[in-house]
């Protein structure tokens, strides 16, 4: 799962199971968060990787 959030505010831009580009996450918004109106980043400020543990 990839999780793409807004680093002001922490809204979830995109979350899914292929990875998108900075740029096509850029598109999906105009460029700024939909919640607090903070210019998007072209350029990742934050990458966290993790293990999500798949509950059957």
């Amino acid at each position: 799962m990839f999780v793409v959030k807004c680093d002001s505010c922490g809204f979830v831009l995109y979350r899914g199971p292929d990875p998108k580009t900075v740029e096509a996450v850029l598109k999906m918004w105009g460029g700024v968060c939909p919640k607090c109106l903070s210019p998007l980043e072209r350029r990742p400020i934050k990458i966290g990787i993790g293990l999500v543990k798949k509950v059957s």
